[in-house]
C-alpha cells in the first residue's frame, strides 16, 4: 500500500506537468503526442496479456495458439463491428472501459468481489469517462455525431452521468465501509484533482492525461507485480523488453494510418477509437483474470 500511495503522488505530479506542457505545446503537437501516448503506453499496458493469463495455467503449444487466435478472433470482431453497428459497440466499450478502469484503480485495496462491488466500479468508472465528456461537451458531441451518424444532444450525456454518480455514491456506502476515513478522504481528492483537471485540459489530452498515467502505468504497476514477484528496476526493465515489439507495431500502425488518413479527420479517429474498442474487450478478460489471483 505505501508504494502504491507514492505511485499516486507521482501521478498527480506528472498529471499536473502534463497540463504544463499543453501549455508549452501548439495545439497540433498537443494532438500529435497524445495519439502518440495513447497508441503506445495505453495500447502497449496490454503487450503481456498473454503471459498474465497463462502465468498459472498450463502453457503448452496447442493452448498458448487458441487464446491468441481467440484474442486475435475478438479484436478483429470488436473493430469490425465498430463500423457496422457502432452505437451499440460503442455502449458496450464504454460500459465495459468504465468497470475495467474501477477494477484496476480499486484492486489495490483488496475488497472482496460481489455483485453490488462490481456495480461500484462500473459507476465510478463511468463517472470519469461521462465526467469528461460533459466538461467537454461541445466537442465530444461533435465526435459523438459525427462516429454515429446521428444526432445526440448534451443531455444524452448529462442524464447517464447523473445516474452513474447516483449509483456510484450510493453503493460506495456499502462498498466502502471496510475503508479508513483517510482512504475514502483520498479517493475523493483523487476525484476532485480529476475534475480540475479535466475543466483545464482539452478532451484528446485529458482523456491521455487519465488513460496512461491514472490507468496504465498502474495497471503496469500490477501486472510487474504479478509476473515477478516485485517491482523493481530488474522487472521493470524486462517488462519494457517483453513490450517492446507491441509497442513497435503500434508506432507502425499510427504511422500507417496516418499517412493514408491524415486528409480524414473523422475517418481516422473512427479507426482509432474501433481499434481501441477491439483490444479493449480481451484485454478487460485478462485483467479480471489476474485480479482474481
Amino acid at each position: 500500500m505505501p508504494k502504491k500511495l507514492h505511485l499516486y503522488n507521482a501521478i498527480m505530479v506528472l498529471s499536473f506537468f502534463a497540463l504544463w506542457i499543453s501549455i508549452q505545446v501548439p495545439d497540433k503537437w498537443e494532438f500529435a503526442i497524445g495519439y502518440f501516448l495513447i497508441l503506445t503506453i495505453g495500447v502497449g499496458h496490454g503487450a503481456n496479456d498473454l503471459k498474465i493469463y497463462f502465468n498459472t495455467k498450463k502453457n503448452n503449444n496447442k493452448n498458448v495458439f487458441s487464446f491468441n487466435a481467440l484474442y486475435a478472433l475478438v479484436v478483429l470482431m470488436g473493430f469490425a463491428l465498430f463500423f457496422i453497428i457502432p452505437e451499440v459497440i460503442l455502449v458496450l466499450f464504454i460500459l465495459i472501459s468504465g468497470y475495467h478502469f474501477g477494477q484496476e484503480h480499486f484492486e489495490r485495496y483488496k475488497i472482496a468481489s460481489f455483485w453490488l462491488y462490481n456495480l461500484f466500479l462500473t459507476s465510478y468508472g463511468l463517472n470519469i469517462i461521462l465526467t469528461l465528456l460533459v466538461i467537454h461537451h461541445t466537442d465530444s458531441i461533435l465526435i459523438i455525431n459525427d462516429l454515429l451518424k446521428t444526432e445526440i444532444t448534451y443531455s444524452f450525456l448529462l442524464y447517464p452521468l447523473i445516474v452513474s454518480a447516483a449509483i456510484m455514491i450510493i453503493s460506495s456506502i456499502k462498498v466502502m465501509k471496510s475503508l479508513s476515513w483517510n482512504m475514502i478522504g483520498r479517493e475523493i481528492f483523487y476525484l476532485i484533482v480529476l475534475y480540475l483537471l479535466f475543466q483545464t485540459a482539452s478532451l484528446l489530452w485529458g482523456f491521455a492525461i487519465y488513460f496512461i498515467l491514472w490507468h496504465s502505468i498502474p495497471s503496469i504497476y500490477n501486472q510487474i507485480a504479478f509476473l515477478n514477484g516485485e517491482v523493481s528496476k530488474g522487472s521493470i526493465k524486462k517488462y519494457i523488453i517483453n513490450s517492446l515489439i507491441y509497442w513497435i507495431g503500434a508506432l507502425v500502425f499510427l504511422a500507417v494510418l496516418y499517412y493514408f488518413l491524415k486528409d480524414y479527420t473523422n475517418l481516422f479517429l473512427s479507426t482509432i477509437i474501433a481499434f481501441l474498442g477491439g483490444i479493449t474487450f480481451p484485454h478487460v478478460f485478462v485483467m479480471n483474470h489476474l485480479h482474481k489471483k
